[in-house]
């Protein structure tokens, strides 16, 4: 479990990539939808419109040539070749058919112009349909025939004004309209195509944007575990050079002091009253060492961590300092034995060492909760006080840690340590608000 700081830019990359692609994802399906939208509406409407307009035109002018063919055919001597030839039945079946094709525009007339040709063409073909009967009529008493001729006249006239009505006004009007869907189509299906593919470069150009940045931050994040690594490199050295001083500051002195009191017993009689003194002397040396050793010892990697564990260790910890500090310390241990790596204990070891040790010294506080817990593969530490708190940013820009801080065990130095394991540490805190550290690492 790795922590990277946020790069926005990487983040606002893949938000802008995300939101084209829903963007592109809304406005094409709004795209298809409307040329469905006119594909159906061209398909529900206008040519159905188209079929009736031409329908009744034909009808128009079947019905126009059967009066013609009534008129000429009931004029001649054969009746029986007229019988044959015309029939009433078949021009009232025109008619019929005329009007039904009218009423199926109706049904498909939406504008208000629409409306209003639709009672023209009625009026007109009802006045055509009376003039057809009358000549009819006047055919079967055998009328005048320039009263026939005038009617006729009346007809033939009324016939090309409704044809010429459904032509060049009704039909090219709907055809116009056709035409203009139609042109709207393709001019929205460019549109769209354009769109579609200044999306698409915007896409790869924004994938690009946030490939860059990836790679970028991936090669930041590596330059840092490397500069982090080194810095650790360059602390553990420092921290041998410390060990090594320390063991020649503390022991060698002591053990030239022995090796001079051991000359000193060898070269005296053995019950002397000063080779006893000097066995003493000796003896109190030896002890010193011991507990420099102990303490040494202590100071690399506690002997308690391999003996007893992580979670009693601490616990012998805690019992240290309630009995230096006399504060009260709520240490929640974890319900379940914890597997972790020896370099994960002894960090876990220091950062509750040195988050004590703060708070003993300058937290002034009366209450710390410490807790231990293990979810998933997750180790978590929670250490909190009561206490004064502290301005945390401040505290990292000054860079300053105790002088008898040996091991570079400052905070600092400790979420340096955290981060190169592989975890992450956080410290809530401020002035008057007390302080909450927060560590977590993994166990695999």
């Amino acid at each position: 479990m790795k922590r990277y700081s946020i790069n926005w830019r990487l983040l606002g990359g893949l938000a802008a990539l995300l939101v084209l692609i829903v963007v592109v994802g809304f406005i094409g399906i709004y795209q298809v939808k409307s040329s469905t939208k006119t594909v159906v509406l061209l398909g529900e409407n206008y040519l159905p419109i188209q079929r009736a307009v031409l329908r009744m035109r034909i009808n128009n002018s079947l019905y126009a040539m059967e009066i013609r063919n009534y008129l000429f055919w009931k004029n001649l001597k054969y009746l029986d070749s007229a019988k044959r030839v015309v029939n009433p039945k078949t021009i009232g079946k025109i008619e019929e058919e005329f009007f039904r094709q009218l009423r199926l525009y109706s049904s498909y007339a939406a504008t208000p112009q629409q409306k209003r040709w639709t009672e023209k063409i009625k009026d007109s073909g009802q006045k055509l349909q009376l003039l057809g009967s009358r000549i009819i009529e006047l055919v079967d008493k055998k009328a005048n025939s320039k009263e026939i001729n005038k009617l006729l006249m009346k007809f033939e006239s009324l016939y090309y004004q409704i044809d010429e009505f459904l032509s060049n006004t009704v039909e090219t009007a709907n055809l116009e309209v056709i035409k203009q869907k139609i042109a709207a189509a393709l001019l929205h299906k460019r549109n769209s195509i354009l769109f579609l593919r200044w999306s698409l470069a915007a896409g790869i150009l924004i994938g690009i944007m946030t490939a860059g940045a990836a790679y970028r931050n991936q090669r930041r994040q590596q330059k840092r575990q490397q500069q982090l690594a080194q810095k650790m490199i360059k602390i553990e050295e420092e921290n041998k050079a410390d060990f090594s001083l320390q063991i020649h500051d503390q022991l060698g002195q002591d053990l030239s002091a022995l090796r001079i009191y051991l000359d000193f017993i060898s070269q005296q009689p053995k019950n002397s009253s000063q080779a006893k003194k000097n066995i003493r002397e000796s003896k109190k040396i030896l002890s010193a060492l011991i507990q420099k050793a102990h303490n040494i010892s202590e100071l690399i990697r506690p002997p308690a961590l391999d003996e007893l564990g992580l979670v009693d260790t601490i616990s012998a910890l805690v019992g240290q300092y309630k009995r230096i500090g006399k504060i009260k310390i709520d240490y929640q241990k974890p319900t379940k034995p914890i597997d972790i790596p020896q370099e994960h204990s002894l960090t876990v070891y220091r950062l509750v060492q040195e988050g004590l040790t703060n708070i003993i010294k300058h937290a002034q506080a009366t209450k710390v909760k410490l807790s231990l817990e293990v979810k998933g593969n997750i180790f978590t530490l929670v250490l909190k006080d009561n206490g004064k708190g502290f301005d945390y940013k401040k505290y990292l820009k000054t860079g300053r840690r105790r002088k008898e801080d040996k091991l570079k065990l400052g905070l600092r130095g400790l979420k340096e340590r955290v981060t190169l394991l592989g975890g992450q540490m956080d410290i809530k805190t401020a002035p008057s608000k007390g302080v909450e550290l927060v560590a977590q690492l993994p166990l695999k």
